[in-house]
């Protein structure tokens, strides 16, 4: 950890951004760890790692969109700014008509920004450009090109947009390249993908139903509740899965999945069902989306 402050400490007098720098802490060598309690950290932080490097040529487009904006903006900015400064003498009281409309420059941007509804974001930082302006002769300036301007318009208002769109048709397709069949979605480096055979994937090469080893004793807690046809009611669940102390939310989620007939009540398996999820998710596990065919309730696959 001495090593990696360090690291840190040095990193940040080089990188020129306001934003905090994300590190990534994995062991990437092929010996024993160290500490093996870390196994999960570093399997969680390299998946990261990967899905970051993959998502990079996509940021590299945006980012490139980004600043083609900005700099579009902000040269537009700049030639009103310098359409506004055309206004010297032609031979006496160049210089204090220069300096008089320097000191001005604030005036200038809110009037600007009045008449062209400019961004104030858009604007150049004041005091740079008062200090870039005194070396310059204001005669030399160009009046505004009006068609120019409607170019830079028309190139953001629909130039950008098409290409914006594009961007978003190839981010489309890239949660199929990650889930299905993509160089980081656990299946391929199977059985070590990452989370492979744990939490709600426990279980999952298993013939017999992950839950069924556990449902006797859920079946006793599931007979004191009061079942009727079978099945008890949400209200009696909630009495003995609040138990857990897991918040309302995730109950609710758990719940959702466990009701596999979206009838509100939970059957025997169900409810097994509904513990083994809560149990998974104190071991520190995330939910999954939708249930995993290896957890789908041995009733429903008969049905099936």
């Amino acid at each position: 950890m001495r090593v990696y402050g360090a690291l840190m400490w040095s990193l940040g007098k080089i990188i020129n951004t306001p934003e905090v720098v994300r590190a990534y802490i994995s062991s990437f060598w092929s010996y024993p760890l160290l500490i093996p309690d870390n196994r999960k950290l570093f399997e969680a932080e390299e998946q990261d790692l990967f899905k970051d490097i993959q998502s990079l040529p996509r940021n590299a487009a945006l980012r490139k969109l980004n600043d083609l904006i900005k700099q579009a903006r902000l040269a537009k900015v700049h030639a009103h700014i310098i359409s506004s400064l055309k206004e010297m003498p032609n031979v006496f009281g160049k210089e204090s008509r220069k300096k008089e409309l320097v000191n001005n420059l604030g005036e200038i941007y809110q009037k600007m920004e009045r008449e062209h509804q400019i961004s104030p974001g858009d604007f150049p930082s004041l005091r740079k450009m008062q200090k870039l302006l005194q070396t310059q002769d204001f005669s030399k300036f160009q009046a505004l090109k009006p068609k120019l301007l409607d170019m830079v318009d028309n190139m953001l208002a629909n130039d950008i947009a098409r290409l914006m769109v594009m961007v978003q048709q190839e981010e489309s397709l890239m949660p199929s390249q990650v889930v299905k069949g993509g160089a980081f979605d656990g299946t391929r480096n199977w059985p070590f993908g990452h989370g492979y055979g744990e939490g709600a994937g426990e279980g999952i090469d298993d013939v017999e139903w992950m839950v069924g080893k556990d449902k006797p004793t859920y079946d006793e807690i599931f007979y004191t509740l009061s079942p009727v046809n079978g099945k008890i009611t949400g209200a009696n669940a909630k009495k003995e899965i609040v138990k857990s102390k897991l918040p309302n939310t995730v109950l609710r989620k758990i719940l959702k999945l466990a009701d596999v007939d979206r009838d509100g009540l939970l059957d025997d398996e169900e409810f097994a069902l509904t513990n083994h999820l809560i149990k998974v998710k104190l071991k520190g596990h995330k939910l999954p989306t939708d249930l995993p065919l290896h957890l789908v309730l041995p009733s429903k696959c008969r049905h099936e």
